[in-house]
């Protein structure tokens, strides 16, 4: 009984900061967001979120709405201590890891701020290549409103989620992406050094990657693509030739050249295999800034970048 009393008490206290804070930020984006959301719901594994969220940008008539948007602690407790931190109490500390969620992000193929925002995209690059059928329907520059439509997605709901933690000597950031009846994105990135202290030093930070692992499933978007294109007169050679020129304007744009240890992997889950898996592991840790002194071919080696399809 005092058990349960004092987790609602908790849960109202809880309750009654976030919703300070809520308001508090509502208040100062009006003038550029407009957002309302159903209730503050807290679960004791440690998540606090605001549910049913509706958004519409400045300028624009369609909304956004997403399910639930919040953070992802470790327990309730922790949920307490970091509201404690927060609001300045000496009694809070920071949890083991801190994450943040936003789930059924719903938005409209045809919404007007998604279509402003991949004409901008679009006119900012200016690709001369922008008319042929294999660009558009591998969405070589992001797919458009109406290849969306085309490749059967009239709304698009996607849920995401990204969690922080300190392990020893690296800090590791998780993050997944999953678009429904689309494509299923996880990666985890290791850091050497401690993130808060390298912070704390400035301009003079270099961030050193230890690890990188990345997973890709596809979940239909394969398929329809090779549909579309196929639809449009593509040849089964022409489809992979646009798939493959995509991949390597995304490569260009980091800086690398992929070599056979990604493209041929890339071909096979290209060809029905469900899951990509693409991992980078340095010798030693490697500093960022260093990849742009080397020459784009010579990177996956640098990266000790490999694939495989599964």
């Amino acid at each position: 009984m005092l058990v349960g009393l004092g987790y609602g008490g908790a849960k109202g206290y809880l309750y009654y900061k976030t919703s300070q804070g809520i308001e508090s930020a509502v208040l100062m984006m009006s003038p550029h967001v407009d957002l309302k959301y159903e209730g503050i719901s807290s679960t004791i594994s440690g998540e606090l979120t605001i549910d049913n969220v509706s958004m519409r940008l400045a300028g624009y008539r369609d909304e956004i709405s997403i399910g639930r948007l919040g953070i992802k602690t470790p327990n309730f407790l922790a949920l307490l201590s970091l509201s404690e931190l927060s609001s300045g109490s000496s009694g809070g500390k920071a949890p083991e890891y801190f994450g943040l969620i936003a789930e059924e992000i719903k938005i409209a193929a045809d919404a007007d701020y998604y279509r402003d925002f991949y004409e901008t995209s679009i006119a900012a690059i200016a690709p001369a290549d922008l008319g042929q059928g294999g660009v558009q329907c591998v969405g070589k520059y992001g797919y458009s409103p109406r290849t969306l439509k085309a490749l059967g997605y009239n709304s698009l709901t996607t849920s995401i989620s990204m969690i922080f933690r300190q392990v020893d000597n690296n800090y590791i950031t998780e993050m997944g992406i999953d678009i429904v009846d689309m494509v299923d994105f996880d990666m985890t990135v290791s850091m050497a050094g401690n993130l808060m202290s390298g912070i704390a030093r400035g301009a003079n930070y270099r961030p050193k990657l230890s690890e990188l692992n990345m997973k890709i499933t596809d979940r239909s978007l394969n398929s329809r693509v090779e549909k579309y294109c196929t639809k449009l007169g593509l040849t089964p050679e022409q489809i992979l030739r646009a798939h493959l020129n995509a991949l390597q304007y995304m490569g260009k744009a980091q800086g690398i050249v992929f070599d056979k240890y990604v493209i041929d992997p890339y071909k096979q889950y290209l060809a029905g295999k469900p899951t990509l898996i693409v991992t980078a592991k340095p010798r030693e840790p490697l500093d960022l800034e260093r990849i742009s002194r080397y020459k784009p071919s010579d990177v996956p080696a640098l990266l000790n970048l490999e694939a495989v399809a599964l």
